[in-house]
């Protein structure tokens, strides 16, 4: 197997993976490169409008769209360093890259933010005059569909080509569109009635910048720690894996990402005991090989084997079954196997993180030694890394 691994390792350089995640980065660029021109345009006009008019709003709203323009201008570098080929010190190549970029955004969005919070607050102390107009409304409006019609299409896309960079983006376009909003109200309200709610306006579009910098922020650090990995690439992982010819069944997946374009992770695999491994080695490799191709994750897999007809086994897996039905924490178990020579029984345990280790382990070999009382227990405790 190892073989094998070293095999589809090199792969990781070759030709066809990097064409893939090319292809993936020039449709991400070329997005962010819309979103950019864009900004831009809706910025200056906005910015011009703000300043003619006097509306601190106004000039905030611009300030976030010319913010958004560098942002992206920011993913586009960040896409670029993310799809330097791997070398000697980075083998697993550079995809993390994409999300401290992302960290970047979200500081520079915090910033923007408060500056405009900071502004939004002295002009509710120092209320001047707005020069508004039925066209200035009208803007405002146009930028508004502008936006919903930016956000749609780039969040769209985002998910088309799997950028959390991009689905961000999207929808803090479509928060935008409302922070547009907030300042049309505003205006209008001027338009007839004189009063001037500008300050106000400005503080409610600070909140809105601040909740996305917020936002970018928490799910960047999120992915930098390292989260759990859910949805359906963990489910078709693990359905290649149980429908493999002298499977059982699987447990213990655990992927580590390392950027949008590549995971690595193990999985194990229970296995007929009736097996050898020269003849499952070959079933997993193909497993593993489909995986691979399938979604960029580079899987080593563990095995042990097992004799579902043995007595013991189907009485020991009776206990557990009865053990995890009576106990709301306990996720699976697996991995039974009977040592007859040590006379020992070895089992995994999965456990969410509402029960202490030593509580389970204290209850198994409760249960297991009322059965079994001439063997020894050892009970494995797993948690669950990834989930369906």
């Amino acid at each position: 197997m190892c073989k094998h691994l070293r095999k589809m390792s090199k792969d990781i350089n070759s030709s066809n993976f990097r064409m893939d995640a090319n292809e993936r980065r020039k449709r991400i660029i070329g997005v962010s490169i819309i979103g950019i021109v864009t900004n831009l345009l809706l910025g200056a006009l906005k910015a011009v409008l703000g300043i003619l008019s006097g509306s601190i709003a106004l000039v905030s709203d611009a300030l976030n769209n010319i913010t958004d323009s560098s942002s992206s201008l920011i993913t586009i570098i960040g896409t670029k360093l993310a799809g330097k080929a791997p070398d000697k010190q980075h083998p697993f190549g550079h995809g993390r890259t994409e999300y401290l970029t992302s960290l970047l955004i979200g500081g520079i969005v915090f910033i923007t933010g408060f500056q405009s919070l900071i502004g939004s607050l002295k002009a509710i102390f120092n209320r001047e005059e707005m020069n508004t107009s039925i066209v200035t409304a009208i803007i405002i409006i146009a930028t508004i569909v502008a936006k919903i019609v930016l956000g749609t299409f780039t969040e769209n896309s985002g998910k088309k080509y799997n950028s959390g960079a991009l689905i961000a983006s999207g929808a803090d376009a479509k928060n935008d569109a409302i922070v547009s909003l907030v300042t049309l109200i505003s205006t209008l309200i001027y338009m007839f009635t004189k009063i001037s709610v500008d300050g106000i306006a400005g503080v409610i579009i600070s909140a809105f910048i601040l909740k996305t910098a917020y936002e970018v922020l928490s799910d960047t650090v999120k992915k930098i720690l390292g989260e759990r990995v859910d949805g359906d690439m963990v489910r078709g992982i693990k359905e290649i894996a149980r429908n493999t010819e002298g499977v059982i069944n699987c447990f213990d997946l655990i992927l580590n990402d390392y950027g949008p374009d590549f995971y690595t992770g193990s999985i194990n695999v229970e296995i007929e005991d009736s097996r050898s491994i020269g003849e499952i080695y070959p079933i997993l490799h193909e497993a593993q090989t489909k995986i691979y191709e399938k979604y960029n994750v580079f899987l080593v897999f563990g095995f042990y084997s097992v004799d579902v007809n043995d007595e013991k086994y189907k009485k020991i897996k009776s206990i557990l079954k009865n053990y995890k039905e009576n106990e709301r924490h306990i996720i699976n178990y697996h991995g039974i196997v009977i040592d007859e020579k040590d006379s020992t029984i070895y089992c995994d345990i999965t456990r969410d993180f509402d029960i202490k280790s030593e509580t389970v382990i204290e209850n198994v070999n409760r249960i297991l030694k009322e059965e079994f009382p001439e063997y020894k227990i050892h009970v494995n405790i797993d948690t669950e890394f990834a989930g369906e």
